[in-house]
């Protein structure tokens, strides 16, 4: 641990915030909600962090105490339709905790192939997952038509996924 408790929890946090805000995403249908319940939750862990155990890993401390805020804003929220009901989100849950060691090495396999791409190709991945109608305005800018955009793209998102298979079966993952 640093010397400074205060700085070890702000270098963890902004290490997992990310994987928490998705967890939330998850679990809350309205993104204005689930930013809401971000903040309880680093508020919580805030007030919490010495009681962290930091021989233990930090996202499932957190994700559990995200779990709990997911429980309150529901409670809180009980009355309008837009609220999962209390089995789905047990099962997505559930589904989470089954799949995080998974999802994560494959996020970390995407990263590792994504740097392989060319930047022309990095930047065609970029456009087209980052905001909605970029890859139509980069079709306009360069003039290459947008169906010849969308074919690299497809053919990109072929080498991706064999690129994220084979890490993952070299890291003894099976069903990759």
């Amino acid at each position: 641990m640093s010397m400074d408790p205060g700085s070890e929890f702000v270098r963890l946090w902004t290490r997992h915030q990310a994987e928490v805000e998705r967890y939330l995403y998850m679990m809350i249908p309205r993104a204005v909600d689930a930013g809401e319940v971000l903040q309880e939750v680093s508020v919580k862990l805030w007030e919490k962090w010495d009681h962290y155990d930091q021989t233990r890993p930090f996202l499932p401390w957190a994700i559990r105490f995200a779990w709990l805020e997911v429980l309150k804003w529901r409670q809180r929220q009980a009355r309008e339709r837009l609220v999962f009901s209390s089995p789905l989100l047990e099962k997505i849950n559930a589904a989470h905790e089954q799949e995080a060691p998974v999802m994560d090495v494959r996020r970390k396999a995407l990263k590792k192939c994504l740097e392989k791409l060319n930047p022309q190709q990095r930047k065609w991945v970029k456009l087209r997952y980052g905001r909605h109608g970029a890859v139509k305005q980069e079709a306009e800018r360069t003039g290459v038509r947008m169906h010849k955009l969308y074919y690299a793209l497809e053919k990109i998102r072929g080498q991706l996924l064999e690129c994220v298979g084979r890490r993952m079966r070299k890291e003894g993952w099976s069903d990759a």
